[in-house]
């Protein structure tokens, strides 16, 4: 009787084998859509900006939303390239962090340094998405584009109340008054509420500072210029559409990607039909598929957490595991909610 094989030694081989060949598939498929990286002439280059912008991005290993980290990295790259001399970024995003967005808004600015870069938004390019826009030498949008949102939010959650009636008691210890800022466990106090309130104009009137620096050249139908004190007007937090925003002096004018293309590439001494690079990535699947974040699926993951958040304090027993969560994920030396532009 011969002892019996185990599946697995065929099974594992198989599966690395299936797995070797759907990653060359892939490969293969990207290169015939892209049509490869042969082309060697004058081109224009295309830079993606999706999604909440964040430091280092969002997402796995085969779909994912680029972070600041990647757009300032393909910005280099089509810096470098001799073969690029103009670029368009495509900016599909709804703002997020401050910090993040000014990293991507000098990095623009290095590269328009030596070659035009001109912006091109999609469905919407608001707060930090605009923030970015502005440091373009011109600015395309859509008559529907969803823009302007120039302003600063921070929000502070309070569960004190529910941790109150759960007989949950939470004791800080500080080496500081202000050390635990905005602890979730409590309203937050006046000088704290003060100290919020400054931190927010601050990065706020940066906000507005390099938004008239990077519309310097703008002029309207009269010759009027956007000074600092007319993006004051326009920097309330309210939105624009693309239309609103040409009007106003924060989009220079009304077009698609297309349009874009072609000004960048006759900017940059590009005759006849433009060639493009397109320099972004999303992972293997979002490279091939072109998968970019929407504002529609934030809003449903927004909606969906909000009623998993309303579940999960429905009852004695579900509202304890609910407070407990919140408690874990607070730390004491990072209590306050860095703000955001959105």
């Amino acid at each position: 009787m011969q002892p019996r094989k185990s599946p697995w030694l065929w099974i594992v081989p198989a599966g690395l084998a299936l797995f070797l060949i759907f990653g060359l598939g892939m490969g293969f498929i990207a290169l015939v859509i892209r049509g490869g990286d042969s082309y060697e002439g004058p081109r224009v280059g295309v830079v993606e900006l999706s999604g909440v912008i964040t430091d280092e991005g969002e997402g796995g290993a085969l779909s994912r939303v680029p972070g600041a980290r990647d757009v300032i990295e393909e910005l280099e790259k089509a810096k470098r390239d001799s073969t690029i001399k103009a670029v368009v970024l495509r900016i599909n995003s709804p703002g997020g962090s401050p910090s993040a967005s000014q990293e991507i808004y000098a990095a623009v600015e290095r590269l328009k340094a030596s070659k035009p870069v001109v912006c091109s938004m999609g469905d919407v390019a608001a707060s930090g998405g605009y923030y970015v826009a502005a440091a373009c030498d011109s600015i395309y949008a859509n008559g529907s584009t969803i823009t302007g949102s120039i302003g600063v939010i921070s929000q502070y959650l309070n569960y004190g109340a529910l941790a109150k009636k759960l007989g949950i008691e939470t004791q800080t210890l500080k080496s500081g008054q202000f050390k635990d800022a905005g602890n979730p466990a409590r309203p937050i106090t006046p000088a704290e509420k003060q100290l919020f309130q400054a931190l927010i104009r601050d990065i706020y009137n940066q906000f507005v500072d390099d938004v008239t620096k990077g519309r310097k050249n703008w002029k309207g139908a009269k010759g009027e210029k956007l000074t600092r004190a007319a993006v004051l007007k326009l920097a309330d937090g309210r939105v624009y559409t693309g239309r609103q925003a040409a009007a106003n002096g924060l989009v220079d004018k009304l077009g698609s990607l297309d349009d874009a293309v072609t000004a960048a590439a006759a900017a940059g001494g590009i005759s006849g039909d433009p060639h493009v690079k397109n320099f972004s990535k999303g992972g293997p699947l979002g490279s091939l598929f072109g998968v970019e974040s929407s504002v529609q699926d934030g809003l449903t993951h927004a909606a969906s957490n909000a009623a998993n958040g309303v579940a999960a304090s429905a009852g004695d027993a579900a509202g304890r595991a609910f407070v407990e969560r919140l408690k874990q994920e607070t730390r004491a030396d990072t209590a306050t909610t860095a703000p955001q532009m959105r």
